[in-house]
Parts: structure tokens; sequence; C-alpha cells
């Protein structure tokens, strides 16, 4: 093998390596926040355990590692249970996360912890357009009035939640 040629293959291994999808991948942690109401229904499911049904929506506002902010709404059908003679709860929810028309990521929540403050969390499980093959998680934290509105509901009541919060910290992503 000749030395030119062999300059030829190393520079074409180097073009090929720069256009691998490796170096493709976007990845970040960034810091999100969403303010969110929810509407559902509450159940009597026992003598101090109540269930929710419902959904939660609200405007996640991202925050990136180079300081830019980006926001995208959120709509996460979800299922919580309140033990009201505890104060235990626990909840879980699917989240579709609308940054665009045909831009959209998937997450799942999971949360332990005193009704009105639950910690667990939030799993990118995919997506669409530019977001398509998502994945990632972060620490979730929500925090709610839920404690005080569900005092002496009846049965099958309906409840609507005018306020409360979500905070994912140090949600890592990777786009391939």
């Amino acid at each position: 093998m000749t030395v030119k040629r062999s300059y030829l293959i190393a520079a074409i291994a180097v073009l090929l390596m720069n256009l691998s999808p490796l170096q493709a991948a976007e990845q970040d942690t960034v810091q999100a926040v969403i303010p969110w109401e929810a509407e559902g229904r509450v159940f009597q499911v026992g003598p101090t355990a109540l269930l929710f049904l419902g959904a939660l929506e609200g405007i996640m506002y991202i925050e990136s590692s180079r300081g830019e902010l980006h926001e995208a709404f959120v709509m996460c059908p979800i299922v919580q249970e309140l033990d009201i003679g505890s104060g235990k709860t626990e909840a879980e929810g699917h989240c579709e996360i609308t940054a665009g028309a045909e831009d959209v990521v998937f997450a799942t929540m999971t949360c332990k912890g005193e009704v009105g403050s639950c910690e667990g969390s939030f799993k990118l499980t995919g997506g669409e357009g530019e977001f398509a093959g998502i994945s990632g998680s972060g620490d979730l934290r929500v925090r709610s009035p839920i404690r005080t509105l569900v005092a002496d509901m009846a049965a099958g009541a309906v409840l609507r939640v005018g306020a409360g919060l979500a905070a994912i910290k140090d949600l890592k992503y990777r786009i391939p």
C-alpha cells in the first residue's frame, strides 16, 4: 500500500467517524418546572383511602445547561392513591409533552410521599418528530393542595385542583 493511499484511507476513516450517529446524538441535562392544573374524580376505596383519577395539564418550562429557556404543553393522565389516615400518597401517570405540531415527547411519572408532596422519577420513553428515539430521566417532585381539597368529598365527586407544581431536577436526555 502506498503512502498516498494510506493517507486517503485515514482521511475517509476520520470523515466517517465525524458523520457517525454517535457524533450526531444530542444530549444534555436540563431543569424543568411545570405549573399545572388538574381535574378528575375522587373515589373512596377504603375507610381512609381515596383514589384520584384525572389529568394534569400545564406548560413545561425547560432550562438547558447553556441557560436557554424552552417551553412545551404537557398533558398527563394520572392515578393517585391517597391515605388520609396515614397521610401517605403515591401516584403514576403518562405524559404527552408537545413542543410543536409534530414534535412530541412521551414520558412516565411515578412518585410517593406525603399527601400534598410527592417525590419520584420522570422518565422519557420516546418521541416523534425532532424527538424521535429520545430517552432519559430525572428526579421529580410534585406539590399540590389536594389534602385540603379532598376533605369531606363525596365518592365520585369531581375535583378541580387550580394550582400545583412539578419540578424535574437534572433531567438527563439523549436523542439519537
